[in-house]
């Protein structure tokens, strides 16, 4: 069994390309030894995470994702026990916002800052899944 978690934080002001590759090149050399999977979307000054793996690390990753001060209000907004991963090849897919078809936005109704009345749990999760089965991944594992 494992266990799967997505939540949405606001990246600080003036965060650059440089910081974000450093997140995906932090989280492939300790999922990868963790034996963690998930990814990453890079939106509108916002993160939106979906992290999965053994139960115990992936509650250990958060709490290292949660005192990270690249970014704040991290709001979890999905937690479950799963028997398959979403990302079984991939320690830490990144998608930048530019990359994602506006047509993908429309249909799951894309806002801003994903608003937790219109964007919970499952339908989030669902979106990153979409958004990364899409385009060219900036970084994979």
């Amino acid at each position: 069994m494992f266990k799967r978690i997505a939540y949405v934080s606001r990246a600080v002001e003036g965060l650059g390309d440089a910081s974000i590759y450093d997140i995906i090149r932090t989280a492939h050399n300790r999922n990868g030894a963790s034996g963690l999977t998930g990814a990453l979307l890079v939106m509108d000054g916002h993160f939106i995470q979906v992290l999965e793996g053994d139960g115990y690390r992936v509650r250990e990753c958060f709490r290292a994702i949660q005192a990270d001060r690249r970014h704040t209000d991290v709001d979890l907004r999905h937690e479950e026990v799963t028997r398959s991963l979403l990302f079984p090849d991939e320690w830490m897919v990144l998608r930048h916002g530019s990359e994602i078809p506006a047509e993908l936005k429309v249909a799951f109704g894309y806002q801003p800052g994903l608003p937790r009345g219109q964007f919970p749990g499952a339908h989030l999760v669902g979106f990153v899944l979409a958004c990364c089965r899409h385009g060219t991944a900036l970084q994979t594992a």
